[in-house]
């Protein structure tokens, strides 16, 4: 798994699979918090799966901490299981192609 950091965007690239892939997104995000962002977009370019630890913390950052949150995601099967855990609405999910 990659991950690109551009202002308030995070790109992940690579099946989110792994404590060690949540840790990463995890220190990801707070370092585009860090910066003074009040927002974060998040590009799933190919993961079909996310780990219950990345939900927990994208959950707590949405519910806790207040921060606006929107998801792209390209795999369908991803889609599908953040709608199954109705939290297409809570993650502001959108489902994308890759360009």
């Amino acid at each position: 798994m990659q991950i690109e950091r551009n202002r308030n965007e995070v790109t992940i690239t690579g099946n989110i699979k792994s404590i060690e892939d949540s840790l990463q997104i995890k220190d990801s995000i707070n370092s585009v918090l860090e910066q003074g962002v009040r927002s974060i977009h998040i590009n799933i370019m190919d993961s079909f799966s996310m780990t219950s630890t990345v939900i927990g913390f994208l959950m707590k950052l949405v519910n806790h901490d207040k921060i606006p949150l929107s998801i792209s995601v390209c795999d369908n099967r991803l889609y599908v299981l953040l709608e199954e855990l109705n939290l297409l609405q809570t993650f502001n999910v959108r489902q994308t192609s890759i360009t």
